[in-house]
């Protein structure tokens, strides 16, 4: 849907001139666009691509090359949620987090999880028949589901994650005091 997404951006983007917003998707479909759009307004672009370390980079490369500066990116490498790829998604951020520590400068932006998105689409958090009643309350399972998922990805080096459940956000605040305390 880049499409639709540069139509809604774009008009998004003047309407916030100077607020320096976070805009995406921007994709390699639509990078230049959004990329001209953040430039023009002052605003961050969010970098999304598959879960890739080399394809975050490639766009991130794309996106200077047209002029956007460093300090406004912000890479989306793509969230799996806990059971649903998961693992190779800490392991992808883990690897941007190491390249970045090395001295890569395209690997060194902040990273987005859009972790409630993805944890909340997956059967063990919105199913509640014809599943074993040791699984549990659904709203509970769903918000643990959103937790751990969050969680995960803020030890592989997200910098922000975004989530559904306020009761999520409660206890991801908590999580984060107490690594920050």
């Amino acid at each position: 849907m880049p499409e639709k997404d540069n139509e809604v951006l774009v008009a998004a983007s003047e309407v916030a001139r100077g607020q320096r917003i976070a805009l995406g998707n921007c994709e390699e479909k639509n990078y230049r666009t959004i990329a001209a759009v953040c430039i023009a307004d002052g605003h961050v672009a969010i970098a999304k691509t598959p879960v890739e370390i080399n394809l975050a980079k490639q766009l991130n490369i794309l996106l200077s090359d047209i002029g956007l500066s460093l300090d406004s990116i912000i890479m989306d490498p793509t969230t799996g949620a806990l059971g649903y790829g998961l693992e190779y998604t800490y392991s992808v951020m883990e690897r941007l987090r190491l390249a970045a520590l090395g001295g890569d400068k395209m690997t060194a932006m902040p990273i987005i999880n859009k972790v409630g998105e993805e944890a909340w689409r997956q059967k063990e958090a919105k199913v509640s028949q014809g599943v074993p009643s040791s699984w549990g309350d659904v709203e509970q399972r769903g918000i643990i589901w959103e937790e751990l998922t969050a969680t995960s990805l803020l030890f592989s080096g997200a910098d922000i994650v975004v989530l559904r459940h306020p009761k999520t956000v409660e206890l991801i605040k908590a999580t984060i005091g107490k690594l920050m305390g």
